[in-house]
């Protein structure tokens, strides 16, 4: 058998061809790169000391602001509140004020409880007075004034009179107690008894014309009875309180008949009321004549008149303004109460 002949040798610097059997695949040697990283646990995102104290130190910086700006404007709210408090306290004693109430003539302790009952104070001033010891003669501020509650009104007290027989005395408490039953009344009582003589002093002539302007009509009233003089009460628009005496029909110390007639203009008020009629009352005792008059929403006054009957004896023998005659609502009527003159 024959033997196959052997291959030729390669020369000694060549390489071996890609057929040889010696070569290894390039795939085999080829070497990769590094391996992957393996896969661990999540890094560590826990809160550390650090942040904790930087979270507290904000924290407190922010409760610190907080502090101060509820501090300071806790200062503010009490100080508008104060001046508030007391703005609204010194308009609330602005405004109170009371209306004076009619004063003269009436005793000085039932006066006294009635300026307390309006919430003013009284003072007591002793005068001398041919009217009742103990009664009212004049007030300041007058009647229907306006002031602040808690001023004082000063009374002129009446701190002597004249002697008057007991029956004098007797028909003035009757008539005093009668007036003042109704809630509007005025008594404005003059005493016009005669002494304790048996007789009469003889009647005068002529009488003296007192100064009357300025004066309430009640107080006016009484001054010109006591002269001998009869007032007629006609009432005109003014810028007075009512029941003002603006204006008088004869001068202050002018010479007239004893018992004539004198009129006087009195104030109807700044804020006059519509007129109404005045009621008659001639022949009418106190008490029907002080019903008469409130029915109409007016006031009645009061003052005594000299007669010699028995049946004018504590009945209304004029009136002024007359029966039929126009006042303004509240105004004072002003009646001439029979009183019996000894003989």
């Amino acid at each position: 058998m024959t033997q196959p002949p052997e291959p030729p040798l390669p020369p000694d610097d060549g390489w071996p061809a890609a057929d040889d059997p010696t070569v290894i695949s390039s795939r085999e040697t080829v070497v990769g790169g590094p391996p992957p990283e393996p896969v661990g646990p999540p890094p560590d995102r826990r809160i550390g000391a650090g942040m904790l104290l930087a979270l507290g130190a904000l924290a407190l910086v922010a409760l610190g602001i907080l502090i101060a700006w509820y501090l300071t404007h806790r200062d503010d709210n009490k100080s508008t509140t104060t001046v508030t408090t007391v703005q609204t306290a010194t308009t609330a004693t602005t405004a109170t004020t009371v209306s004076v109430p009619v004063l003269t003539g009436k005793p000085f302790t039932e006066a006294q409880a009635t300026l307390d009952a309006a919430g003013l104070h009284t003072s007591k001033k002793p005068v001398s007075s041919t009217q009742r010891a103990g009664t009212v003669v004049e007030q300041s501020p007058k009647a229907g004034a306006s002031v602040p509650k808690g001023s004082t009104v000063t009374l002129s007290v009446a701190s002597a009179t004249t002697s008057t027989t007991s029956t004098a005395a007797t028909t003035t408490t009757a008539t005093t107690t009668a007036a003042t039953t109704t809630e509007e009344t005025t008594t404005e009582a003059t005493t016009t008894a005669p002494t304790t003589t048996s007789a009469a002093p003889p009647q005068p002539t002529t009488a003296t014309m007192p100064d009357v302007t300025g004066k309430t009509e009640a107080a006016a009233a009484t001054s010109m009875n006591r002269a001998g003089i009869l007032a007629s009460i006609v009432f005109v628009p003014s810028s007075e309180t009512l029941g003002t005496v603006i204006q008088q029909g004869k001068a202050a110390d002018a010479t007239v008949p004893y018992h004539s007639h004198v009129q006087i203009n009195v104030s109807k008020g700044p804020n006059a009321a519509t007129d109404v009629t005045v009621p008659n009352a001639v022949g009418q005792t106190l008490t029907q004549a002080v019903s008469t008059m409130n029915a109409a929403h007016l006031r009645l006054i009061f003052v005594r008149f000299p007669v010699t009957s028995d049946s004018q004896t504590g009945k209304v023998v004029q009136q002024t303004p007359l029966g039929g005659g126009n006042a303004p609502q509240n105004a004072q009527v002003l009646v001439y109460l029979g009183a019996r003159q000894r003989q």
